[in-house]
């Protein structure tokens, strides 16, 4: 099976958000640093799975993008419905 390359980067910037643990957030640039990835290209990457439900966003100090829900509760399959 191939997958595009937004696929591929969308499920490393997820897995990056899920290793970073579910009390902390992260934010654009620190994943883009982490990934090696544009910061506007992580942004776009982020606006889709958020736009999808698998994760949330909060603004402020503490602000950033985690899970919305468990790791184990988030399929491959629908991490691909949605990039």
């Amino acid at each position: 099976m191939k997958i595009t390359s937004q696929e591929e980067y969308g499920l490393r910037c997820l897995l990056r958000l899920a290793r970073s643990g579910a009390d902390r957030s992260m934010t654009i640039p620190e994943i883009a640093a982490s990934e090696g990835l544009s910061v506007p290209y992580v942004a776009k990457l982020l606006s889709v799975l958020r736009q999808g439900g698998l994760i949330e966003s909060a603004r402020g100090r503490s602000g950033g993008y985690h899970l919305a829900a468990a790791s184990a509760e988030i399929g491959l399959g629908a991490v691909l419905l949605v990039l």
